[in-house]
């Protein structure tokens, strides 16, 4: 005769053991998935510097120090604008980044042109995508730039009065206007 006392504790343990067990291994495999890296780890060009370039002494003063070295290329806001709204381009269902780039295209549309520094900071969290933090802190900023601006505008407006100015009067009129 066997003992079904000791067979129910056991299969309770399984029960609950199994599945604890079985959550956490699929964590740890999707956790070690998504640590996969966007960029390659080494660097895949072959250029390698020259020892006469490292070891030549470099002194200037002023205008001489600026020869040799590239500007650094200037962003389009615009432009970059335009990229990201034919990227996600997706009305209001789009998510999160769809709905910012919306009301920044929009705010420019109106003649709210970003800074340049939003311009470089747009650029610069392109290069972190999949990752869209970077681009959603970025396009956040751009639309606080862009609705101060508009304040401004709107406040500079109103303190200028009416457009259209006094209404003039002309010899020889009679009655009134309104």
């Amino acid at each position: 005769m066997t003992l079904q006392a000791g067979s129910n504790r056991d299969l309770w343990r399984r029960l609950v053991i199994t599945p604890v067990a079985t959550g956490a291994m699929a964590a740890g495999l999707l956790a070690g998935a998504a640590t996969a890296a966007a960029q390659p780890a080494e660097p895949t060009t072959t250029e390698t510097p020259t020892a006469a370039a490292e070891d030549a002494p470099r002194s200037c003063t002023g205008d001489d120090c600026k020869r040799g070295e590239p500007e650094p290329a200037k962003v389009n806001a615009d432009q970059v604008l335009m990229q990201i709204y034919t990227e996600y381009a997706q009305g209001d269902g789009g998510g999160q980044v769809s709905k910012l780039i919306d009301d920044a295209v929009n705010l420019r549309r109106q003649g709210f042109r970003p800074s340049n520094a939003n311009a470089e900071a747009l650029a610069a969290a392109l290069e972190y995508r999949p990752h869209q933090t970077p681009l959603v802190e970025a396009l956040r900023n751009t639309i606080a730039y862009q609705r101060k601006l508009k304040a401004q505008a709107a406040l500079s407006a109103s303190q200028q009065g009416p457009v259209a100015g006094p209404v003039p009067v002309i010899p020889g009129m009679t009655g009134s206007l309104g």
